[in-house]
């Protein structure tokens, strides 16, 4: 009996080492993630050649990435048919986002993040410049700031960056608008150069190359807007949330032509090619694309990464116009999984 008794209790110890044994290994198997399914999730580029249409809002110098990648082949290799569309104004663009007419718009940052907070189901990706391109112009007979009390400034529309950059410059320098100095909506950069040449006002923000234009008029650059404000993204690339969700390796492989276009452009060797690029496909001349290169350059951020901190300022000088109304947390306006990886 004693021998049998004994033969049990070994038996129930061996049963209860087993057991717990067998509990520790269920738990180191579940502790380890599941392999990836190699799904579009992890994908670079689309598998074949895919079809895709991107609108460009205005014809400067900071949009010259994207034809680069046009003309270079840059698309092909990450099997993208990209067709580049000019779109007058960045209402149309948002539209056709929105719609799913593009894939993609090149645009300014403050007409995503007012959409967003309107619901709107889109996020911006990238950037193709991560500082401020605007030079605030002033007609010959201003000097200083108290020049321009009494007078007037050339913005796009109400609320629109341009809107937006414009009033905190003249905040910063002591003009409130719309009481000491008048707002008009002059439409896009020509029209409000051509309103501060013949006289309608008397200071607006310029970009290249227009900017350059301006000068040749014989306007006067009053401030290059860069010296002031550190941190923004002057031209954003935006996608829809369907391309996001639905279609990943296609942001990565846009995201990575562009990359690879920025990288073209800032290399010394490829600067003469770069500036021909700019004059074939923006119909500028030789002058005014060297010298709008030249100005531009060191504003593309490597790989098209966003200035987050130009983001943050953003929302809150939108907020500040009224556009935003609710807490709008950066998260809910940008993406950057989609940046090239090496």
């Amino acid at each position: 009996m004693g021998n049998k008794k004994m033969l049990s209790i070994f038996l129930l110890i061996v049963m209860v080492f087993v057991t717990v044994l067998s509990g520790c290994g269920t738990k180191t198997t579940t502790s380890i993630p599941e392999a990836t399914s190699g799904g579009q999730e992890d994908k670079s580029k689309p598998d074949k050649l895919t079809p895709i249409s991107v609108a460009i809002v205005s014809n400067t110098t900071s949009f010259l990435p994207l034809y680069v990648a046009e003309k270079k082949g840059m698309f092909e290799k990450y099997n993208l048919e990209v067709d580049l569309r000019k779109i007058e104004g960045g209402v149309l663009a948002l539209r056709g986002l929105q719609a799913g007419d593009f894939q993609f718009i090149a645009s300014l940052a403050e007409s995503i993040m007012t959409s967003v907070n309107e619901g709107a189901n889109m996020k911006i990706i990238g950037s193709l410049s991560d500082q401020t391109l605007y030079s605030v112009f002033v007609s010959p007979e201003i000097n200083t700031i108290e020049d321009l009390r009494g007078k007037a400034a050339a913005v796009l529309q109400p609320g629109n960056g341009v809107d937006i950059i414009m009033r905190w410059w003249l905040k910063e320098n002591g003009l409130e608008p719309d009481q000491d100095i008048r707002m008009i909506s002059a439409g896009g950069t020509p029209s409000r150069l051509a309103a501060l040449r013949n006289g309608q006002v008397q200071v607006t923000v310029l970009q290249p190359p227009n900017d350059i234009n301006g000068e040749q008029a014989g306007m006067k650059r009053f401030v290059n807007l860069s010296d002031e404000l550190q941190n923004y993204n002057h031209t954003v690339i935006s996608s829809s949330g369907t391309v996001i969700q639905k279609q990943p390796e296609v942001a990565r492989a846009f995201m990575a032509a562009t990359a690879d276009a920025i990288a073209f452009i800032k290399d010394p060797v490829n600067s003469k090619e770069a500036i021909q690029i700019a004059i074939d496909s923006m119909g500028m001349d030789q002058e005014i694309a060297t010298k709008s290169l030249d100005f531009v350059k060191d504003s593309f951020p490597d790989q098209a990464k966003i200035n987050v901190e130009g983001i943050k300022w953003a929302i809150n000088a939108v907020k500040e116009t009224g556009s935003i109304k609710n807490d709008l947390p950066v998260e809910k306006v940008i993406d950057e999984r989609f940046y090239m990886t090496n």
